[in-house]
């Protein structure tokens, strides 16, 4: 099947243009486009979009690579844009991929999931005898203390994961409940001076998901 003609779009008005819909996340979704004013799924009338035409809009979404790319098909009729795959894969915007060969009509849609689909967990420290000072917090020697590891409501469950560049190496895994976990540490010690960060891990639609680090937390120890 020959490919539609390709149309070149200045995105200086709407430098998005480009959206996953339907799932609690922008990086996840049905893929839609919007061309000539209006917003319309991208259609896949030959089979053609796979997991290198998907990473190209993750990236242009900002949202990693793909991890799921499939073909939907819906009971409606409806209108959709037709997309060169080809251009999609070699070009930085998808909407400079949109076919000329309009009104089209189609059952099919495009489904995308990519792999930072997860925010920045945050991580905090609580419950223990402290100080802040300029470059973290300051911990009693031989106090016990607490570090939470908290991500915004999305989905449900998961676990966080606490991992330290100590002298004595932290790698601590705890499930999530209501979105956070809270991590006690006994008697800190002088071996426990150094970086902690948080990571999130949850699956969803039938993937496995890791959230980047949180920002570091750095503690010392005094007496």
């Amino acid at each position: 099947t020959a490919e539609p003609v390709l149309l070149s779009l200045c995105l200086c008005s709407d430098p998005a243009g480009v959206r996953l819909v339907g799932q609690q996340n922008r990086c996840a979704g049905t893929l839609e486009i919007q061309h000539q004013g209006q917003w319309r799924p991208v259609g896949d009338r030959n089979k053609l979009w796979n997991l290198k035409s998907g990473s190209a809009v993750c990236q242009y979404l900002d949202c990693g690579s793909a991890v799921s790319v499939k073909r939907t098909d819906d009971s409606t009729f409806r209108p959709v844009w037709s997309v060169s795959v080809p251009c999609v894969k070699l070009t930085s915007g998808p909407r400079d991929c949109v076919g000329l060969d309009e009104p089209n009509y189609h059952f099919s849609g495009v489904d995308v999931v990519c792999s930072d689909l997860l925010p920045q967990p945050n991580i905090s420290l609580s419950d223990g005898v402290f100080g802040v000072y300029q470059q973290g917090f300051w911990v009693l020697v031989d106090s016990d203390f607490t570090i939470t590891c908290s991500v915004q409501p999305q989905y449900p469950g998961g676990s966080f994961q606490l991992i330290s560049d100590t002298k004595k190496p932290l790698n601590l895994t705890l499930p999530a409940v209501n979105h956070s976990a809270h991590f006690l540490l006994s008697s800190m010690g002088y071996a426990h001076r150094g970086n902690y960060t948080c990571v999130y891990h949850v699956d969803v639609y039938n993937h496995s998901f890791s959230s980047s680090q949180s920002p570091a937390l750095y503690l010392t120890v005094g007496g």
